[in-house]
């Protein structure tokens, strides 16, 4: 037999793929174009040096963002998967080995993220043309890239070999690869300096564990300084992304033998269910009224993971109000945790809009459900009504926080001649933010519930639905944030323009998603939407019998 036979399977169908070149492409041209974008308008009339510094800048953190928050969705369900489906076990009747069997895996669903990354790396190199990048600066850049994205897919396949619920393996990657790459080197700093009042010399010790302090170690000025930083930290990411598969292969050579038996009922799955009297009579009465809404809000985990996210941002609002005051040093990391929490946020709610239709689709339940009484709408509405239920309380409370930020912010200028002004200020963004978190929430939901009923390609139907909703207007706000174009056209209300925008997009969104559910329910669960679109009747036995 060959040495790790499944990978070269996975090579060699990789490599006749179509979507490879297509994704490749795809990836150059967006590159690309971000340049183009950057050199015509936010950029404009700067000298060359500081026009190249400005757009390898952009692009590294682009593409840093791509490979940190991309990673964990392509391998987080690559061996939970066949958990769930109970096929893992039958992989271990061949000659194959857990290591065949692991990397086999990882390379099914990383090789695609690995080419959009080096189709990206040439127009990475262009700013060194212009000048404020030196060679070794790029080369370094590009190491500290590379090494990210090995970095977040073997994180996703630890993660992935630890648990079997989808939903609950991509939220663990995504939390383990950002509290690696920032939040633990933060909230040592914090320690140090909010709690023993002394700072640390440098950087922290535990810095040298994260992908985006390497590339901070990259950069000429930090590198010249101390060269051994950047490669102490290269290396041991790289050392700990190769503890990741040694960990997923151990891992996976005992999990395949354990079978799944009927355990007596226990605090942990009292926490997850929550499974007592009272629950019982709940339960009860919405089966009477909705069966589909009994299903849909069993579990009690989502709630308790929902109240902590609630809890570690109302931390992060007392140290960016009042905490700040006292250590004025660590605003910029609040500053950066508070962006780390708005991912991780919509990542949560687009993992429970499309959790309950995912589910359904695996176990078969979804058509089951359609051959009875049932109808569509008592359907949507049970799914509806979950989801109100679990996101009313701590959507209201994240409401409450903003406005507890606003009003935290403004009190150290009431004082003063300006506080009306600065009142104004802080409550235009903390009300565009409110809208854009509650219309965010809405658009997920309705998004996330479209693309779980309709896509084919269910493993990125949550990337999907975060992307389209906020990670590709994110990207482009980003870009056009600092245009001057559009702070010459709009210098006293860009910051009302933008959550405007942003807010129209989501309800575009919700509206798109809420129409097309409501009319083509029946032929996305049949997978025959497709074909009913193009006016192409479906081959025999293609449609099953849930119509």
């Amino acid at each position: 037999m060959r040495f790790l036979p499944i990978v070269d399977r996975e090579l060699r169908v990789t490599a006749r793929r179509r979507s490879t070149y297509t994704l490749r492409l795809l990836a150059a041209a967006a590159a690309f174009s971000i340049i183009l974008w950057l050199c015509l308008f936010p950029t404009q009339g700067q000298p060359p040096a500081d026009l190249g510094k400005s757009l390898f800048t952009a692009l590294s953190i682009l593409a840093f963002a791509y490979c940190l928050l991309v990673g964990p969705f392509m391998t987080a369900d690559c061996i939970s998967s066949e958990k769930r489906e109970g096929t893992l076990g039958l992989l271990f009747l061949t000659d194959l080995r857990s290591f065949d069997v692991v990397l086999g895996k990882w390379a099914a669903t990383s090789l695609a993220g690995f080419y959009g990354l080096l189709a990206v790396l040439p127009s990475l190199g262009i700013p060194v043309l212009l000048g404020g990048v030196t060679p070794g600066e790029y080369g370094r850049t590009a190491l500290a890239v590379v090494n990210a994205i090995l970095f977040s897919l073997t994180a996703g396949m630890l993660v992935s070999a630890l648990n079997r619920d989808h939903t609950k393996t991509i939220l663990g990657s995504l939390i383990l690869v950002l509290a690696l790459s920032g939040l633990l080197p933060g909230l040592m700093v914090l320690l140090f300096k909010g709690f023993w009042g002394r700072g640390i010399d440098g950087f922290p010790p535990v810095a040298l564990l994260s992908p985006v302090y390497a590339a901070q170690f990259a950069v000429d000025s930090t590198f010249r300084s101390n060269p051994r930083l950047f490669w102490m930290s290269l290396g041991a990411v790289h050392a700990m992304s190769w503890l990741f598969v040694v960990g997923a292969i151990v891992i996976v050579t005992w999990v395949w033998r354990r079978e799944p038996v009927e355990r007596r009922e226990s605090r942990l799955w009292l926490l997850r269910l929550g499974r007592t009297r009272r629950w019982q009579r709940r339960l009860q009465k919405r089966l009477a009224k909705n069966p589909i809404y009994a299903l849909a809000s069993r579990h009690r985990w989502p709630h308790w993971v929902f109240w902590a996210l609630v809890g570690i941002v109302t931390i992060n609002i007392y140290w960016l109000t009042i905490g700040a005051r006292s250590n004025p040093g660590l605003y910029q990391f609040h500053q950066h945790f508070s962006s780390a929490m708005y991912f991780i946020n919509r990542v949560w709610i687009a993992s429970m809009a499309c959790s309950f239709f995912l589910e359904a689709r695996r176990n078969g339940a979804l058509e089951l459900i359609l051959t009875t009484p049932i109808d569509v709408r008592t359907l949507r509405r049970g799914r509806r009504r979950a989801l109100i239920r679990l996101f009313f309380w701590p959507v209201l409370a994240i409401a409450v926080l903003h406005w507890l930020y606003l009003y935290y912010s403004w009190q150290p200028f009431a004082k003063q001649q300006s506080s009306q002004l600065v009142f104004r200020w802080h409550a235009t963004l903390a009300g565009g933010s409110l809208a854009s978190f509650l219309t965010d929430v809405l658009a997920l939901s309705a998004l996330g519930g479209w693309l779980s009923l309709s896509s084919r390609r269910t493993p990125f139907v949550v990337l999907e639905a975060f992307v389209l909703v906020t990670l590709a207007p994110w990207v482009l706000l980003y870009l056009l944030g600092g245009s001057r174009l559009l702070q010459i056209k709009f210098p006293n209300s860009f910051y009302i323009v933008q959550p405007s925008a942003w807010v129209a997009k989501n309800l575009l969104f919700f509206g798109w998603a809420t129409w097309k559910s409501r009319r083509h329910f029946r032929a996305a669960a049949a997978q025959t939407y497709r074909l009913k679109c193009a006016n192409v009747e479906p081959a025999p036995g293609a449609q099953r019998q849930i119509l």
